[in-house]
């Protein structure tokens, strides 16, 4: 039986009117959404493609509070990060994972050992009331035997310290979401705003268009909040008529080697020096990234073969024996900067990861509309909160964000091993392998349960989508029923992991299709439709070999 799958979402709209509207399901708009449903606003928030599925989906997966910023001596950027992680370890367990990180050095002097130590210690005192054990120094033996893989000439030693990993970030968007719909926000992907309701210059809601059946509507608002990313300027023309260009954008790549190292591993371009990591991650080697001005066209933004062989170039001479031959795909995605200029106009060659919120009264003199600028993955929650303060304060109320006490919905595991140990007799029960458990654990924390209590009421769904594979059928279920999944790309790259195995869930995708268009209805043209779009996906992170600089408007 098909699962009804709202072609007419835009009649819940239909005589509502909402505190606020977030424009953007990245995880910066999902935050704000949260952190105002939270607070007891009425909140609807709308997103073009999917949760999480552009700039969110595409960064290093890392939370951290940014160590080389300290060489900036850019010390509150680096204590509000650091204080993020800690907030983001503990209401989101399951998702954000500690990660040791070694900085190896080769023939480097005793000033620059002493720099590097100098600022360990600061990073350690910046992050005093860290869950994370302090640095560690090791010598050149001691740091072989951490990464054998290292190459041993002219290598000294190296110090090792602690930050985070949120293996999946889609996740962690996507259950900002949850959270927010739990507390009565509705939440729309696939919603494209196509511009504004103006009385006067006041901007009182926002018009609308389906992008699954083409449908258009409106909704108001007393507030709305601008949250897009990268696609600010583009969306400022529909909304204001022209562009502020305070977006800087910049690209950033990723690409996915067999595994190669035990700890995340800090390196720097020998070309330029620019800081990249090879990260533990998924099973795989994860390395990345760049940062190169983009002007092209954000919605389809891919790695050109010059992205690769620039990382390529220095993990060779570091890696030397690791394989490098084969790359499984790659990862490219748009950072939302923001544009700064120095006193004398010319724009800073320091990239900033700093954040700024705009209010569109002060700058054009349009009521009623905010914008978010910039920020990155670790700090979406404090943006989201200093956000959502200027969101109260400008509606006249005085209610405290608690968005860094309430745990995400999947975040009731504890320690998440444990977690594992206490489930495991329930799975066996449904016939789940310790594999597949760990698997569902991973991807759902404490939500798991709500699965189980699918496979009570259906044992065939513990059945796997495909035998390559963890993932079984009571996901694609999960998905649309709670997850809001409305596209095969949505399940494949943001509601599971398969589309970061080796083959990138290619053997389960013809599976999944029919199953989803059992669950939402479509038709043989819709369905096949569906597997062309996620094969075109996968085509995108396949074509650096192909790709010029050029062809991709880097």
């Amino acid at each position: 039986m098909a699962i009804e799958n709202k072609p007419k979402r835009l009649e819940s709209l239909k005589d509502r009117d909402f505190d606020l509207i977030i424009i953007g399901g990245g995880v910066v708009g999902a935050g704000i959404a949260r952190d105002a449903a939270l607070r007891g606003l009425k909140v609807a928030l709308f997103e073009k493609a999917d949760f999480g599925s552009g700039t969110s989906s595409r960064s290093t997966r890392l939370i951290h509070g940014g160590l080389r910023y300290l060489e900036m001596l850019d010390f509150g950027l680096v204590r509000q990060d650091l204080k993020e992680r800690e907030i983001l370890l503990r209401i989101a367990p399951h998702l954000v994972r500690p990660l040791a990180f070694l900085v190896p050095f080769y023939n480097r002097n005793l000033f620059y050992r002493l720099k590097l130590l100098i600022g360990m210690y600061l990073y350690d005192w910046l992050s005093f009331d860290k869950s994370l054990p302090n640095h560690k120094a090791f010598n050149k033996k001691q740091t072989l035997e951490l990464e054998p893989a290292l190459r041993a000439e002219g290598l000294q030693g190296a110090t090792l310290y602690y930050d985070g990993q949120v293996a999946l970030a889609e996740r962690l968007c996507l259950e900002n979401i949850l959270a927010a719909q739990a507390e009565g926000a509705l939440c729309f992907n696939h919603m494209e705003v196509t511009g504004v309701i103006k009385v006067a210059n006041r901007v009182v809601g926002v018009k609308l268009r389906d992008t699954l059946s083409g449908a258009e509507g409106e909704a108001r608002a007393r507030l709305v909040i601008n949250a897009v990313g990268p696609w600010l300027d583009g969306l400022e023309e529909k909304l204001i008529g022209h562009a502020s260009h305070r977006v800087r954008r910049t690209k950033g790549i990723h690409f996915t080697a067999p595994p190669v190292v035990n700890n995340a591993v800090v390196l720097f371009a020998e070309s330029d020096n620019r800081l990249f990591f090879v990260i533990p991650w998924l099973g795989y080697a994860w390395v990345g990234t760049t940062d190169t001005d983009f002007e092209g066209d954000l919605d389809q933004v891919q790695a050109d073969r010059s992205d690769v062989e620039y990382l390529l170039e220095s993990v060779k001479e570091i890696f030397p024996q690791a394989d490098w031959q084969t790359i499984y795909y790659t990862n490219a995605g748009v950072r939302a900067l923001v544009r700064r200029t120095s006193k004398t106009g010319a724009e800073e060659s320091a990239v900033s990861r700093k954040h700024a919120l705009i209010d569109h009264q002060k700058t054009e003199q349009i009521e009623g509309l905010l914008s978010v600028v910039g920020g990155k993955l670790t700090a979406y929650r404090g943006i989201a909160e200093e956000a959502v303060d200027q969101v109260t304060k400008k509606l006249g109320l005085q209610v405290k964000g608690r968005s860094g006490e309430e745990l995400l919905p999947g975040g009731a595991t504890g320690d998440p091993e444990v977690y594992l140990r206490t489930l495991q007799p329930e799975a066996t029960r449904y016939g789940l392998t310790t594999k597949q458990t760990e698997y569902l654990v991973s991807v759902y924390g404490s939500r798991v349960l709500e699965i189980f209590e699918l496979l009570k009421s259906d044992p065939t769904l513990a059945q796997p989508i495909h035998p390559a594979y963890p993932d079984i059928r009571a996901e694609l279920r999960f998905a649309v029923e709670r997850e809001s999944c409305l596209t095969l790309s949505d399940f494949m790259m943001r509601r599971t992991a398969l589309y970061f195995t080796p083959d990138q869930g290619e053997q389960a995708a013809l599976n999944a299709s029919f199953e989803l268009a059992a669950l939402l209805g479509w038709s043989i043209e819709e369905r096949q439709h569906q597997e062309a779009a996620y094969a075109q996906e996968l085509s995108w992170t396949q074509n650096w070999t192909s790709l010029s600089s050029q062809s991709v408007g880097r």
